[in-house]
C-alpha cells in the first residue's frame, strides 16, 4: 500500500506540474470578433488557408473524410445533396427536393437542372446512381457500413432518383450531408482509375489546379458553378501545417490569410490577438480517448471503466488550455444540445481513483484475464496520440492518471494520417480522438456502433444488443421525445461499457486576416441561414476578400464613425 501511495503522489505531482505549465493566464482577451455586417461582397483574390492536417485521398467512398481538414476542403470541391440549416433541420442543397413515401423506406431525390461537374459533364440521375453503385455500395468502401440501410438507387428520369431502403429510416436525409451525398464525375473517375482520388472532380465552387501531397492543394474558381454569382474568390490554396504554433505564426506573418484550429490553447491564444478576426463555434464534438474493444486488455469493460474512473476531465481540459473555452463533456452531446441528458452526466464514471484501482485489481487477479498474462501481472497499455504539443501534454496527463491506479502506460506518437488509418484498420489499443458530431443521433450512433464487419466507422469496434434495439427506434420513430429517450438509454449503456472517455467540447475556430469576410454565415439558395462552420468546416463559395479599394473605403468609414 505504501508503494501504491508513493506512485499515486508522484503521479499527482506530475499532473500538478503539467497543469502549471499548461494553464493559460487569466484575462487579456481582446475584441476580435468579425463584424456583424461583413459589408458587400467583393469579387477576386487568392485565399491562402492553413489546415491542421493532410488527407490521403479526395474520392468520396475511398478517402478518410472524417477529419476537419478534409471536411473543410471538401466544401470547396464538392456540394452535398443535403445540408443543415441554423436550426438543425435538413434542407435540400445540391438537390432540389428530397421527399419520403409514407413509410420512410423510399426517398425521392430531385436534382437541380443545369448543374455540371468541373469537367463539364452533367450532374444527372445516372451520375447519382453510378456514384452510389461504384463508390459507396461496394465492399471496401469507407462509406459502405454507413449506407447499409440503402438497398439500391433507381433512376426515374433525367433528374430524379429514388433511394430504396431495406427498412424505414426517418433521418435518411442526414446520410446525404456527408461523403455519400457528395457526387463526383463518373467520367473523371473512370478516366483516372485508381488515381481518381488524386484528381477530384465534383460540382463544388472551386476546381483542382494541382495537389502536392503534404505541401499544398491549389484550387481555382469554378466558372460553371450552379449558384449564380458564386463563388467570390478567384482561388484558394490549402496548406497542411500540423504544427499549431507554425500555423498561428503563418497568420501573424501574413503568409496565410486564414487558419483552422480545434485546440483549446490555440483558441485562447487567438482570443488575445488583435488585427485578426476570430470565428468560433462550439458543437457536440469532444476530445476523447477511444478504446479498441477487440484488443486485449481494453476488450474487458472492467479495464475501460477503470480508465474512465481514473480520469479527471476538468484537469484534462486544463492541460489542453481549455479553461473558459471548453465545458467538460460526459456524453455525445454538449449541454446546449436538445439530446443532452443530465441523468447521463451524473452517471458518467470519473474522478474516483479508488474505484479505478479496485477494477484494476479485479482484472489483474482474474485467472481468465483477456490479455493472457498470469495473475498479478500489471496491465500494459499503449496510448497513441499526435505529436502536437498540447496533445503530448494530454497524453502525459492520461499516462500519469492511469499509472497512478496501477496501469503501465506507454506513449506512441504518430501523424494524423497514420492515426486515422490505424484506427480504421483496428491496428491500435487506445488513442486520442475526437468523438461525436452534429448529425442526427441515428446517423452518428449507427456509424459509431454498427456491425464491425461492415462498418469501418465503428472505430471502437464496440457493439451491443441494446444499441441495436434503440437504433431501431431512432431509425423509425419521428416523435422527438421517444427518440430522445432512446438516445438516453444508449448513453446510459455507454456509462457502463465505456468505449471511450471524454475531455471537453471541441472549440471549432477559424482565424483570418481582417480582409477575409463571411467565413461562417453561409446561406441556402433561398436565403435560409446555414449551420455555420461545425468542426471548422467553412463554406468557401460565400467567402470573399476585400481588395485595396474596399479595404481603404472601410477604414475611412470607420475613422469617420470615430
Amino acid at each position: 500500500m505504501k508503494q501504491i501511495g508513493l506512485i499515486y503522489r508522484s503521479a499527482l505531482l506530475s499532473v500538478s506540474l503539467l497543469l502549471l505549465a499548461c494553464t493559460p493566464e487569466n484575462g487579456g482577451y481582446v475584441d476580435n470578433a468579425p463584424p456583424a455586417d461583413p459589408g458587400p461582397p467583393v469579387y477576386g483574390g487568392q485565399l491562402r488557408v492553413a489546415l491542421e492536417g493532410e488527407t490521403n485521398n479526395w474520392l468520396p467512398g475511398r478517402g478518410n473524410h472524417v477529419a476537419p481538414a478534409a471536411l473543410t476542403v471538401a466544401m470547396a470541391l464538392f456540394d452535398p445533396l443535403v445540408r443543415l440549416d441554423h436550426e438543425g433541420q435538413f434542407r435540400p442543397y445540391l438537390a432540389e427536393s428530397v421527399t419520403p413515401n409514407e413509410s420512410y423506406d423510399q426517398w425521392t431525390v430531385r436534382l437541380r437542372p443545369g448543374v455540371v461537374f468541373h469537367d463539364g459533364t452533367p450532374l444527372d440521375a445516372d451520375a447519382i446512381k453510378w456514384n452510389f453503385d461504384n463508390l459507396h455500395k461496394r465492399q471496401g468502401s469507407v462509406t459502405f457500413g454507413s449506407i447499409r440501410d440503402i438497398d439500391r438507387v433507381e433512376v426515374i428520369d433525367e433528374l430524379t432518383v429514388v433511394y430504396h431502403l431495406t427498412q424505414t429510416v426517418v433521418p435518411f436525409p442526414d446520410m446525404l450531408t456527408r461523403a455519400v451525398g457528395w457526387p463526383v464525375s463518373p467520367t473523371a473517375v473512370q478516366q483516372h482509375g485508381e488515381e481518381a482520388g488524386l484528381y477530384p472532380v465534383g460540382t463544388g465552387p472551386f476546381k483542382l489546379v494541382s495537389w502536392r501531397r503534404d505541401d499544398r492543394l491549389v484550387l481555382e474558381r469554378n466558372e460553371q458553378y450552379w449558384r449564380e454569382g458564386l463563388p467570390y474568390l478567384d482561388g484558394i490554396t490549402f496548406r497542411p501545417l500540423p504544427d499549431e504554433d507554425a500555423r498561428v505564426a503563418s497568420l501573424i506573418s501574413g503568409d496565410m490569410d486564414a487558419i483552422q484550429t480545434l485546440r483549446q490553447h490555440i483558441v485562447d491564444r487567438l482570443r488575445r490577438m488583435s488585427d485578426i478576426h476570430l470565428y468560433e463555434q462550439l458543437g457536440n464534438s469532444s476530445g476523447s480517448a477511444i478504446f479498441n474493444a477487440r484488443r486485449p486488455p481494453v476488450d474487458d469493460y472492467r479495464v475501460r471503466q477503470a480508465l474512465a474512473w481514473a480520469v479527471d476531465p476538468a484537469a484534462l481540459v486544463e492541460v489542453l488550455g481549455g479553461r473558459g473555452i471548453s465545458p467538460v463533456q460526459t456524453q455525445y452531446f454538449n449541454e446546449n444540445s436538445v439530446w443532452y441528458s443530465e441523468r447521463v452526466a451524473e452517471a458518467w464514471p470519473q474522478r474516483d481513483q479508488q474505484r479505478a484501482r479496485e477494477l484494476v485489481q479485479s482484472y489483474v487477479n482474474d485467472p481468465d484475464r483477456s490479455d493472457g498474462l498470469p495473475v498479478g501481472a500489471p496491465i500494459s497499455l499503449e496510448l497513441m496520440c499526435l505529436p502536437e504539443q498540447s496533445l503530448q501534454d494530454l497524453a502525459q496527463m492520461y499516462q500519469a492518471l492511469w499509472n497512478a491506479v496501477g496501469f503501465d502506460v506507454r506513449l506512441r506518437q504518430v501523424e494524423q494520417a497514420t492515426q486515422i488509418q490505424s484506427v480504421i484498420s483496428g491496428d491500435y489499443m487506445t488513442t486520442c480522438w475526437r468523438t461525436s458530431n452534429e448529425q442526427d443521433p441515428y446517423i452518428t450512433l449507427n456509424n459509431d456502433f454498427g456491425p464491425v464487419d461492415i462498418q469501418p466507422l465503428n472505430y471502437t469496434n464496440f457493439t451491443h444488443p441494446l444499441i441495436e434495439e434503440k437504433l431501431a427506434i431512432l431509425r423509425t420513430e419521428p416523435e422527438f421525445e421517444i427518440r430522445k429517450a432512446a438516445v438516453e438509454d444508449i448513453m446510459m449503456l455507454l456509462t457502463e461499457q465505456v468505449p471511450n472517455t471524454w475531455t471537453g467540447s471541441t472549440p471549432s475556430a477559424v482565424a483570418a486576416q481582417p480582409r477575409v469576410r463571411n467565413l461562417r454565415d453561409w446561406t441556402f439558395p433561398d436565403g435560409t441561414l446555414g449551420d455555420g462552420m461545425p468542426v471548422a468546416q467553412v463554406s468557401w463559395a460565400q467567402v470573399w476578400m476585400l481588395d485595396d479599394e474596399a479595404w481603404q473605403a472601410e477604414q475611412v468609414g470607420q475613422e469617420g464613425d470615430e
